[in-house]
């Protein structure tokens, strides 16, 4: 029923509510404020009677003087309010005592809280009557609480009339209001419908009011204008909606399609452009050459100087390259540090290495980049289209496989690519999958150690531990297959297999009652800086029962220089295990001492081509000679690998080197010979 009723049927019954709850709360209110007002007149009246009657009988009391004390009470109690009075001595025993006839409520001292206490129909006031803040005695006083009752009949009546009598008034003033109401809100119902239905904007209110319906008749109608108005608008704005939509369109196919840093044409772009040139050039029996640029030593500029800087050294690069390319010619961002330029119409070789040589000569030159002066060069692959023989993609896998073996030359080369690279790298790929396939097996790759030789006392001091892979009869040697399982992201499974074979090795040596020497295992960069390295070779230590100090690891300088932080972090667990750690092929790296100096290491190795020329150079014996005092001011231990023959090695001692190793003494040895060696 009241579902269907009318808004303002809803209104008037929602005022009606929301009126009398509100009333119902004041009247409430004040109906509670004059009863505790009352009460507390009440209560002050018998509180200042108490204290001058307390005060007037506390010498009588204290005497026990019961005519004195009951004159005075009889005197005192004459008041029209008190109904009842009596005092007690310290004992609780009536003194004296004054009630008229309608009280009959009596309660000693201990029965009461002093202060007022109500009944039924009565109040009590306990007031200890005190001399020299000792209490002597009680009194009592006792008043009928029928005037209050009274008072609170009557002030419920006055609430609840006056309640019935605003409610009243509100229906009667919400109904008329109601009333002058009805006919403008109809009026706008039928203007909603009519604009709803038909869509006749040109309809408008009366306006001749002047009140607040007369505003939203206004508003109505300046609506309706509004809306007419925007109706001949639509057109105009179309046509503004399809200009912006081609900005867009623009926009979006900037940023698909060209590089956000370098503004040169990205990945997916020169694709694109490549095709369309390979096509063009089939057709038209026309040249076209593909150079492929990668920044040497890039990754080192953004982990030292940070991303900030090697943004701005790519900018620099590709104003450079853009300087250098005609315009007919297209410069690709293709990711990271390398870029890929397209020549239209040139297949001379002698032209295309002119032009690398530019590139190359520029990208040399050094860049003010912050407050730094970098030098930096580039690695260029260089690949000629063959008439209808090769896409675009395939061009550009034979500038990157040249590229890679222009780095193999060293920074800043170029190289043509010819058909023997891609055969090798075929081979590479088989190598890999070879690889694969022996991590798989395992028993393909096996250890020797090689012995390590105090200086001095020409005793063994250590073993370093190294991988062979015998591939089907075919011994294949480290330097050959280590690169490709580093490059193909293989070296970390053979890292944690020789790590177990050595500690199982360890292990067996320990059971038949060897003495033993630390074992070095090389430990690669990728496999240093995981965040559970240390995790993983101290599970393998426990494994096998192997004490941590018979461990030691070795590593190059560029594991740490690459990602310091994170280099440094396993080292730290690894020292806290207790390994040895050794730095090897020291000076073939990017020696920086302020690095050498914050590791935990405990031993240098000195590599093996300053070994080889000691005696030759002394620009090289200065160097090995530096290494071994810069070890000895860190308190490091330094040993000499390679050391081929005595001259060698007595060079080492007058240097002041601490072990050495190499064919003078032993030649890797397999684990049996080990054994007879350590016995």
């Amino acid at each position: 029923m009241f579902q269907r009723s009318s808004f303002f049927t809803k209104q008037l019954f929602t005022v009606l509510v929301v009126n009398f709850f509100s009333l119902c709360l004041v009247a409430g209110l004040l109906y509670s404020n004059f009863v505790e007002d009352y009460k507390s007149n009440l209560v002050d009246v018998l509180d200042n009677q108490s204290t001058l009657l307390a005060s007037a009988t506390s010498t009588s009391v204290l005497f026990a003087d019961t005519d004195t004390t009951q004159e005075l009470l009889d005197a005192a109690s004459k008041l029209p309010a008190i109904k009842s009075a009596k005092i007690y001595d310290a004992n609780e025993d009536v003194i004296a005592s004054y009630t008229m006839d309608e009280i009959v409520e009596h309660k000693p001292p201990s029965l009461l809280l002093e202060g007022a206490t109500f009944g039924d129909h009565i109040i009590h006031y306990l007031k200890p009557i005190e001399f020299s803040s000792d209490v002597i005695g009680y009194l009592i006083l006792s008043a009928s609480t029928s005037s209050l009752e009274a008072k609170q009949e009557h002030a419920m009546y006055v609430v609840v009339g006056v309640l019935l009598a605003s409610m009243l008034l509100t229906y009667l003033f919400h109904w008329r209001l109601q009333r002058l109401l009805t006919k403008p809100i109809q009026q706008l119902i039928s203007l909603v419908k009519a604009v709803g239905t038909d869509r006749e904007y040109s309809v408008r209110l009366p306006d001749q009011r002047t009140d607040e319906l007369g505003e939203l008749f206004n508003g109505v109608n300046d609506i309706l204008a509004t809306v007419e108005h925007h109706q001949t608008q639509l057109k105009t704005q179309n046509t503004e909606l399809e200009r912006l939509v081609e900005l867009r369109t623009r926009q979006l196919y900037q940023r698909a399609n060209y590089d956000a840093l370098t503004q040169l044409p990205n990945r997916h772009l020169f694709v694109e452009k490549l095709d369309k040139a390979v096509l063009n050039a089939n057709k038209n029996n026309s040249a076209l050459s593909i150079l492929f640029l990668d920044l040497d030593r890039f990754k080192l500029i953004n982990d030292t100087l940070g991303h900030d800087i090697g943004d701005e050294v790519l900018v620099i690069v590709a104003e450079k390259l853009t300087s250098i390319i005609t315009k007919q010619d297209c410069v690709c961002r293709w990711g990271g540090d390398e870029f890929v330029v397209m020549l239209e119409g040139i297949d001379d070789r002698d032209e295309l290495a002119s032009i690398a040589s530019r590139i190359i000569d520029s990208l040399s030159q050094p860049m003010a980049v912050s407050v730094n002066q970098l030098h930096i060069s580039t690695s260029i692959g260089i690949a000629l289209h063959q008439q209808n023989l090769e896409t675009g993609i395939e061009i550009l896998k034979h500038a990157d496989t040249s590229m890679y073996h222009a780095k193999e030359k060293g920074p800043g080369h170029y190289s043509f690519f010819n058909i023997a690279m891609l055969e090798e790298s075929l081979v590479r790929l088989s190598l890999e999958s070879r690889i694969r396939q022996a991590i798989k097996l395992e028993h393909s790759f096996s250890l020797v150690y090689q012995p390590q030789i105090c200086i001095h006392s020409q005793k063994l001091i250590g073993l370093e531990s190294l991988i062979r892979w015998n591939d089907n009869g075919n011994e294949i040697p480290p330097s050959q297959f280590i690169p490709v399982a580093e490059e193909a992201g293989l070296i970390n499974p053979i890292t944690s297999w020789v790590i177990a074979s050595v500690c199982e090795q360890i292990r067996n040596w320990l059971d038949d009652g060897l003495t033993l020497v630390p074992v070095a295992v090389n430990l690669p960069a990728s496999f240093l800086i995981q965040i559970d390295c240390a995790e993983q070779i101290d599970d393998i230590l426990k494994k096998h029962h192997v004490p941590p100090h018979l461990l030691e690891i070795e590593l190059t300088e560029n594991s740490f220089i690459s990602s310091t932080d994170f280099a440094l972090t396993s080292l730290k667990k690894l020292k806290k295990i207790g390994l040895k750690i050794s730095i090897d092929d020291f000076g073939t790296g990017y020696s920086c001492l302020s690095y050498i100096g914050t590791l935990p290491i405990d031993k240098l190795k000195i590599d093996g081509s300053f070994v080889s020329q000691l005696g030759c150079s002394g620009s090289n014996d200065g160097i090995v000679n530096t290494i071994i005092m810069l070890a000895k001011s860190l308190g490091l231990t330094t040993l000499g690998e390679c050391v081929e023959t005595g001259a060698q090695q007595s060079i080492l001692k007058d240097m002041g080197c601490d072990a050495i190793q190499g064919y003078l003494h032993y030649k890797p040895l397999q684990s049996g010979s080990i054994a007879t060696l350590l016995q």
